[in-house]
C-alpha cells in the first residue's frame, strides 16, 4: 500500500490497485484468516530490487518496537538472488560479537562494514534477514525480496554519502540503536545457497518461501495454504492456466521479474512451463485461525 501501489495489468480489473480490490474483495482476495487478521492492510510487499551503488547499511524493527514507535508492521525479509555480478557482496549481521558503542563509533569513523559479514552471493541463493539484522549490499545485484508490509528502514551507515551534502540522506543511527542485534550471526541460520525445488527455503512465522522448478504442470490449489498465493518467475517463462465458468482456461504468462497474485477463492489453477528452464517463488501468508482476539473477555 502507498504511493508505489501496485496495479493489475491484465483482464477485467485492469488499472484497479491493490487496495481498491482489497477493499471490494476481502477474504475472497487474502483469504479469510488473514483479512481477520491484516483487515485492509496487504500484509506482504514484494520488490525487485536492481542494485549498482551500494545500499546505505541498513536495519529494520520487530513487529512490537514497529507497532509502539512508528504505527506499522515491523519488517522480516528475504532476498533471492536473481543474478550476482562478479562483486557483488551482500553484508548481513555482525562476524563477531560486538557491542552498541563499539558500532556506533565505527558508522561514525567509516568502518563499519569490518565489523559485519561479507558474503559474495551467487544466483540462486536466498538470504533471510530478520528484523535487528544490520545488512547492506552491492556491486551489481538483481534481487527478489519479499517482505512484511512495512517500509521503516532506519539508515545507520553510508560509505560516507553522509557527510557530502550533495549526498547526504537522512540517518538514524540513535534512533535503532537499541533496536540492532549485536550478537554474531551464524550464516547457516539465513543462507540457502542451493534450494531444492519443492521444498520451503524459509518458513518464518509471518511466510513462507518456496522455489519450484518446473518440469510439467504444477496444480495450484489456495485452499490448502488458507491465504492467497503469489509466484514469481525467477527462472524462464512460464504460464498460469486459470478454469473459467465459461469453459475455457484463461492464460497469463510471465517472465523473469514478473510476478501474479492467485486469490485465496480460487479452486485451482496450474502453472505451466514454457522454457525448457522455468522456475518459480511461492509465498503465502500463515496466520493462526484460532488466534485469540485480545479485545474478547472470555
Amino acid at each position: 500500500m502507498g504511493a508505489d501501489e501496485s496495479t493489475v495489468s491484465e483482464g477485467f480489473l485492469e488499472g484497479n490497485t491493490l487496495e481498491d480490490i482489497l477493499e471490494t474483495y476481502l477474504g475472497d482476495l487474502v483469504g479469510d484468516a488473514v483479512y481477520d487478521h491484516y483487515r485492509n492492510q496487504f500484509p506482504l510487499l514484494i520488490k525487485l530490487l536492481d542494485i549498482n551503488d551500494r545500499l546505505s547499511v541498513q536495519v529494520h524493527p520487530d513487529d512490537i518496537i514497529a507497532e509502539q514507535r512508528y504505527d506499522s508492521y515491523g519488517k522480516k525479509e528475504c532476498w533471492y538472488v536473481l543474478e550476482a555480478g562478479q562483486d557483488a557482496v551482500i553484508w548481513l549481521g555482525f562476524n563477531r560479537d560486538v557491542t552498541a558503542t563499539e558500532f556506533y563509533e565505527a558508522c561514525k569513523k567509516g568502518t563499519a562494514d569490518e565489523l559485519l559479514n561479507a558474503f559474495h552471493p551467487k544466483k540462486g541463493e536466498c538470504y533471510l534477514i530478520n528484523p535487528g539484522t544490520v545488512h547492506a549490499a552491492g556491486g551489481g545485484l538483481v534481487i527478489a525480496e519479499v517482505q512484511e508490509s512495512s517500509d521503516v528502514t532506519l539508515r545507520l551507515y553510508d560509505w560516507g554519502r553522509e557527510n557530502n551534502p550533495a549526498t547526504a540522506r537522512e540517518m538514524n543511527l540513535e534512533e535503532a540503536i537499541d533496536i540492532i542485534d549485536y550478537s554474531r550471526l551464524n550464516a547457516e541460520d539465513c543462507i540457502v545457497r542451493k534450494p531444492e525445488s519443492g521444498k520451503v527455503i524459509f518458513d518464518t512465522d509471518i511466510f513462507t518461501l518456496t522455489e519450484i522448478k518446473l518440469k510439467e504442470p504444477y496444480r495450484v490449489v489456495p485452499e490448502q495454504f488458507n491465504s492467497f498465493v503469489v509466484y514469481i518467475c525467477v527462472e524462464g517463462t512460464i504460464e498460469l492456466q486459470a478454469p473459467h465458468a465459461d469453459g475455457n482456461n484463461q492464460m497469463f504468462r510471465l517472465k523473469k521479474g514478473q510476478l501474479v497474485l492467485v486469490p485465496a477463492s480460487v479452486d485451482e489453477c496450474f502453472l505451466v512451463p514454457v522454457t525448457a528452464s522455468a522456475s518459480v517463488l511461492e509465498t503465502y501468508i500463515k496466520v493462526d485461525e484460532n488466534e485469540k482476539d485480545d479485545y474478547i473477555n472470555e
